[in-house]
């Protein structure tokens, strides 16, 4: 680090923002309501003035709760808390309430900010706010607060998909890494990028720091309307557009490019998990002047990451890691496999690491300053990543390791075939059984399913069991449940 740039902390992103662009929108909510960068750092520093007024010590924890499109709030709640030097804990409004009291004792939460909108949870014993609540008189001084670059910023909660979900405590050198005061002195000709993202998960914090250090306008707006989305690549002329996998293969199903004009997306980007092939060429005929981004990064190695342009040809290829990121592929001793072999995805950078809150995940973290991810795959000869599966959800048939993912991207291949998830169950002796779960678009589809799974699959890979279904569970970021699916099968 140099001795003349002094290392930041996450205010210090929006206070160079608001200096240097005051007036540049950050945010535009679903076209109604916006924030530019310097009322974004006034009122965030009101806010701080309130928390600090009312005792908020350093480090404390302070959960964020807010739902809808209440973007604004949220982002001025969010500065605001670590602005004071506190910790925000990042929750979803629609969680169970055991899960949501198991999460504020997890944490130590003493205060929480939420939405007009949303309530407080039943039996929270702290003390509780709305952004209104909290404002302060500016004095026209700057906030003071001692903030360290390993203070913790964040906690955030995987998104549960293999068990419950997991805490994970994010420094404020870890947000801020790479990213010093002359990357914020000119903003260029900033693109609008289109974010449908649900408040208080890992990925609405993701867009805060994407708020902080990418020049392009944010439009926010509703997750599962993938009707409203295309309204706005029209009106505003989007150029890039966040989606999780689950939202593409919706907007294909919408065929949205029939009644909206989305010529101008130039990228389509995707980070949450494997995009099922055939749903990625969908999109691309959709948009036909953009390109596929993928970012491969466990939650927990950010800021580590792979990163590839989308190739029909090699789908499961998530390409190589992003300057400053390194990548190793071990075995069960730590020691690299060869080329072409698969093995556990290691990751890891220079900056202070994402630790798991607490428990087994956290002792089993890191390994000589390596992010273990628990995802499998290979590196090709030349040294491009190639994902395989979570070591979770792989299944051995035969002898022979089955990547669920992959069966999955086949089924999707099929006509009939609307949703898919396969997972291993106990086969009742000493292996498991492949199991596919699937919603199709008519009952009558199942025959033709199943012959194609004959044509198109290896013995090994080819499911036992088709179960049907009308929906299947999953998470606030539309990712499957598979542990759900998983215990339901084994019972019946």
């Amino acid at each position: 680090m140099s001795k003349t740039t002094p290392a930041l902390v996450v205010p210090d992103l929006l206070r160079l923002r608001a200096e240097n662009h005051p007036d540049q929108i950050v945010m535009n909510v679903n076209g109604d309501r916006t924030l530019t960068y310097d009322a974004w750092h006034q009122r965030s520093s009101s806010v701080a003035r309130g928390l600090l007024a009312r005792g908020t010590g350093h480090g404390e924890r302070i959960a964020l709760l807010f739902g809808g499109l209440d973007w604004i709030d949220y982002a001025i709640a969010y500065l605001g808390i670590v602005t004071a030097g506190a910790t925000a804990v990042h929750m979803h409004h629609e969680i169970e309430p055991a899960e949501m009291a198991r999460r504020i004792a997890q944490c130590g939460v003493t205060g929480l900010v939420h939405s007009h909108e949303v309530p407080p949870p039943a039996g929270f014993t702290g003390w509780t706010a709305t952004v209104d609540d909290l404002a302060a008189d500016d004095d026209g001084r700057p906030v003071k607060a001692d903030i360290r670059p390993d203070d913790l910023a964040d906690i955030l909660y995987t998104s549960g998909t293999t068990g419950a979900a997991k805490a994970i405590s994010t420094p404020h050198g870890n947000l801020t890494f790479g990213r010093g005061p002359e990357g914020f002195r000119q903003l260029g000709d900033p693109k609008p990028l289109l974010a449908p993202i649900p408040l208080g998960t890992t990925s609405s914090a993701t867009t805060m720091a994407i708020a902080l250090t990418n020049p392009a306008t944010l439009v926010l707006c509703p997750v599962g309307d993938v009707e409203r989305m295309a309204e706005l690549i029209a009106q505003y002329r989007i150029k890039s557009v966040m989606f999780t996998p689950w939202i593409g293969i919706q907007m294909v199903a919408a065929k949205i490019h029939e009644r909206h004009d989305l010529s101008c997306v130039d990228t389509l980007a995707t980070a949450s998990a494997p995009l099922p092939p055939a749903t990625a060429s969908a999109l691309l005929r959709m948009m036909p002047n953009a390109q596929l981004t993928s970012v491969y990064a466990a939650r927990e190695a950010v800021p580590a990451v792979i990163a590839a342009t989308f190739d029909v040809a090699r789908p499961f290829c998530v390409g190589r890691p992003v300057k400053g990121s390194e990548l190793l592929v071990a075995d069960e001793n730590g020691d690299p496999v060869t080329p072409g072999e698969t093995g556990e995805i290691w990751l890891r950078c220079a900056a202070p690491k994402r630790l798991f809150l607490e428990g087994a995940e956290r002792e089993g973290q890191l390994t000589d300053e390596w992010t273990r991810t628990r995802d499998l795959g290979h590196q090709d000869e030349d040294g491009e990543l190639h994902l395989f599966d979570r070591i979770s959800d792989a299944v051995t048939v035969d002898g022979k390791l089955v990547s669920t993912i992959h069966v999955e991207a086949a089924l999707y291949e099929c006509p009939g075939v609307e949703q898919v998830a396969v997972v291993g169950v106990p086969d009742g002796k000493t292996g498991q059984d492949l199991v596919a779960v699937l919603v199709l678009a008519g009952p009558d589809d199942l025959p033709a399913v199943q012959e194609f799974v004959t044509r198109r699959l290896e013995p090994h890979q080819r499911p036992v069991r088709f179960q049907l279904a009308e929906s299947l569970p999953r998470g606030v970021m539309g990712k499957v449940l598979k542990h759900q699916l998983r215990k339901t099968l084994t019972r019946s």
